[in-house]
């Protein structure tokens, strides 16, 4: 069962190349992203939700650390012994499937294909949400820097959507790479060395906790947090039940820390080759940081008491108290001391709190959640507050002009940038399961421009923001869509078609096929755990989430049949692999079909260009190009884009495939189609001009002339075939992009004729003034093959019955 699946041979050249692949792509050179590059690529939307996973597990156990650092360990452990071993399969089977959904299609069975298109819909709602947490996200750390900002938090976050989508349409997600390449790697190394300082300073100074009350009083105050979950209990007090109750609803809150995981196998595309070694040791490296990161944070927590905090990081509280006890210059609890000018503070704060309340009392305001100050009288108010107030001005004293105030710029801008990026891999994941979508004929065909994808989702988030603005809201939400995907890549590697198997190598029925399978199965129990724990934790969210999911899945199968129902006595796929279906029918399955017809004409003839099948025309790549657009009804976009031609990425579907496998075998066709309007062109320059040198008083007729005409311009081609091919030929005008093609065949014909000809056309004229005998045979060598070869052509002058055979064409040593 645990037998490795992957060839031995495959496997050893594989580890060989990891040191190398570990640094590739860096600086954007190799033959794609190496591990490093991967990672810190992907890093802004695998690991920002991160800094928010110790937060909700917290706020999901309410309060109690203990029970959330239980529900995170069962967490962890369901990913790396089962969804990582899934992962790792799939992406051995197929690195360029790009995600879930066209996994399935790619080597799933029909039975389970149907989990594609909700696959699609939950993944484009994935990103929607993608959209809003990231940019409240980095709203909320601005405040770190900007606390004077928190009264427009959401229009921040607006702006931050607006930017980032601004940013990926003007450059383009491939141009864009660079920037996630920078600020992703900076974050991931900061936040390695902060949190191995945050772990190591909790774990022997748990006295510092007494700063934490004081760190998120001063957010309430401010605005920052509008919510704070304490634990009301001790955890020895609370009976088994509600301890299950808050150790599963942890465990859904925490699921979100692993959202960013399907972004990995979903960028293989762009991963140097050989593409799984770098996907499956991205996928093992982002593992042990996501549970690394998380343990470390939540282990802090405990130490030093942090709470939930909704609208705030636990992750920047805890930098918070290093930047004062270990950059800076340090406090302790008595150094803390209440002046008059806190209690001051802290009752003009309480003062314009009730001048606030009975305003919006008057107005008919609803009140919001009432926080930990509401139920406090005056006196209770201003003794809790000056206590906060002091801690804050001790740590503003502690931290100004030292390292500590560097450190909290540093890791708040770093934050506030990862979680703009992370925008960025919601925006580019979106767009690409749209266009995926669109190329099988489910969504229209403008999707396959990302810059489409991009902007329906920005206008989508740009609305719900303002009615969501807290990410606790919104992450129940989010999880079904990767918890899908989870389960979806676990099922698909599971129940594995036999020939995608055989494909890569691996025999059904071995034992590598066994193991192939039990990493499935491993995914498919830990993805299924975590599907039923998030829908009995989360089931207020399932509704909402099946209803949007619903309709996205609709609007797939109107677009894809034409309609609820598809056209039974319509057949998909063309008639012909060169000919388009004739059928004037809004039908997105005719059209992503058509559309794979086209992509397999287009690399047969990319690769005839390569090859150099063609170079014997004469004639540049671009009007071969504009003649087979022509032909076979090809858009010319499909050439202008082909950049990646040297590495095909397979189609969506195994039907869509099986066209294009037909186009694509069609390279003789096609290259005999071109050498006919290569003739064409020809034959034009001598039917035009063998006339010159008729004469029919000395026997010479146009059947003769043509023949030699032939004879010296196609040399390698026997003499009758060539002959009936002329016969055949009927003089006629040509469309546009064929003559233009033709046009180039004739006159390299009209520039080869005189310098070929000059020995059969020299006795042509002195025979016409007889001064030589007509029957004279006529013997010239003509170099092809760009000089590498000579052909001896022998024509008799004056053919008649008996000689008429006697045109011979001999190849010279």
């Amino acid at each position: 069962m645990f037998k490795s699946y992957i060839a031995p041979a495959e496997n050893q050249e594989a580890r060989r190349q990891l040191p190398k692949l570990m640094v590739e792509g860096l600086l954007l050179g190799g033959t794609g992203l190496g591990v490093l590059a991967l990672i810190f690529e992907i890093a802004a939307d695998a690991f920002s939700v991160a800094a928010y996973q110790t937060l909700l597990a917290i706020h999901g156990a309410e309060g109690h650390h203990k029970i959330a650092i239980l529900a995170f360990i069962l967490l962890s452990a369901l990913l790396l012994l089962g969804i990582v071993p899934a992962y790792k399969a799939g992406a051995y089977l197929r690195p360029n499937a790009g995600g879930s959904g066209p996994l399935v299609e790619a080597i799933g069975p029909p039975k389970i294909r149907w989990l594609s298109w909700i696959g699609t819909s939950l993944f484009f709602l994935d990103a929607i949400l993608t959209i809003i947490i990231s940019s409240i996200s980095a709203s909320d750390v601005t405040m770190l820097i900007l606390p004077e900002l928190a009264p427009y938090r959401i229009v921040l976050a607006e702006l931050f959507a607006f930017f980032i989508m601004v940013v990926l349409v003007a450059l383009g997600p491939k141009r864009a790479v660079p920037i996630f390449l920078i600020g992703g790697g900076a974050f991931t190394l900061f936040t390695i060395v902060a949190l191995s300082i945050v772990g190591g300073t909790a774990m022997g100074n748990p006295e510092w906790a007494f700063l934490t009350k004081g760190i998120v009083s001063r957010l309430e105050l401010n605005g920052v947090v509008e919510h704070v979950v304490r634990a009301q209990q001790d955890i020895a007090t609370i009976g088994t039940v509600v301890f299950f109750q808050l150790f599963f609803r942890s465990m859904s809150s925490a699921m979100l820390g692993f959202s960013g995981y399907e972004v990995i196998p979903a960028s293989g595309k762009h991963a140097a080759r050989p593409k799984w070694k770098v996907i499956n040791t991205s996928l093992s490296l982002a593992a042990f940081f996501l549970i690394g990161t998380g343990v470390v944070q939540l282990y802090a927590a405990q130490q030093w008491n942090i709470p939930a905090t909704e609208g705030y990081s636990t992750l920047l509280i805890e930098y918070e108290i290093i930047a004062a006890q270990t950059f800076g210059t340090g406090i302790s609890e008595n150094d803390v001391a209440i002046t008059e000018q806190d209690r001051e503070e802290a009752g003009a704060l309480y003062d314009l709190r009730f001048a606030e309340n009975v305003e919006g009392e008057l107005l008919g305001e609803v009140p919001g959640e009432a926080d930990d100050f509401a139920s406090l009288s005056r006196g209770e108010f201003v003794d809790e507050v000056a206590y906060d107030l002091a801690v804050t001005r001790q740590l503003e004293n502690a931290t100004n002009g030292t390292t500590g105030q560097a450190f909290l710029v540093v890791a708040g801008t770093l934050l506030a940038i990862i979680l703009l990026l992370a925008q960025g891999g919601g925006y580019v994941g979106g767009a690409a399961v749209a266009a995926n979508a669109a190329r099988l004929g489910r969504l229209p065909s403008m999707f396959t421009d990302d810059r489409i994808g991009i902007s329906v989702i920005w206008g989508i988030a740009a609305i719900l923001i303002p009615i969501i603005r807290e990410v606790v809201i919104v992450e129940s939400y989010y999880a079904f869509g990767f918890v899908s995907a989870f389960v979806i890549t676990s099922t698909t590697v599971f129940f594995v078609r036999e020939d995608a198997m055989r494909e890569r190598g691996i025999e059904p029925g071995s034992s590598e096929a066994k193991s192939l399978r039990f990493a499935g199965l491993r995914g498919m129990i830990a993805s299924y755990i975590m599907m039923i724990v998030l829908i009995w934790q989360k089931s207020d969210a399932l509704v909402v989430i099946a209803i949007f999911g619903a309709i996205i899945t609709v609007i797939q199968i109107i677009n894809a049949n034409g309609g609820l129902k598809k056209l039974s006595n319509i057949s998909v796929r063309p008639a012909s692999p060169l000919e388009p279906q004739d059928i004037q029918i809004q039908m997105g399955l005719l059209r992503a079909h058509d559309e794979a017809r086209q992509r397999g004409i287009m690399n047969a003839v990319e690769d005839l260009i390569h090859e150099g099948a063609f170079a014997k025309f004469n004639v540049g790549p671009h009007r071969i190009r504009e003649l087979i657009c022509h032909l076979y009804q090809i858009h010319p976009g499909l050439f202008e884009h082909d950049d990646d031609h040297h590495e095909r990425i397979e189609e969506p579907s195994t039907e869509l495939e099986e066209t294009y496998t037909q186009a694509y075998e069609q390279r003789k066709k096609i290259l005999r189609d071109v050498e006919d309007y290569s003739h064409f062109g020809i034959f034009t320059f001598i039917h035009n001009y063998h006339i010159n040198w008729v004469s029919e008083e000395h026997g010479r007729n146009a059947a003769m002339v043509q023949k030699a005409m032939l004879n010296i311009l196609f040399p390698q081609t026997e003499a009758d075939v060539i002959w009936k091919e002329f016969c055949a030929y009927m003089p006629k005008f040509q469309p546009e992009p064929i003559w233009q093609f033709s046009r180039r065949r004739y006159l390299w014909a009209k520039d080869q004729w005189p310098n070929l000809s000059d020995r059969i056309t020299t006795i042509w004229t002195l025979q016409d003034f007889g001064l030589i005998s007509r029957d004279i045979n006529v013997e010239t060598i003509i170099a092809v093959a760009d000089g590498k070869k000579q052909m001896l052509v022998k024509i008799p002058s004056n053919p008649k019955a008996d000689n008429e055979g006697e045109t011979k064409k001999e190849a010279l040593d």
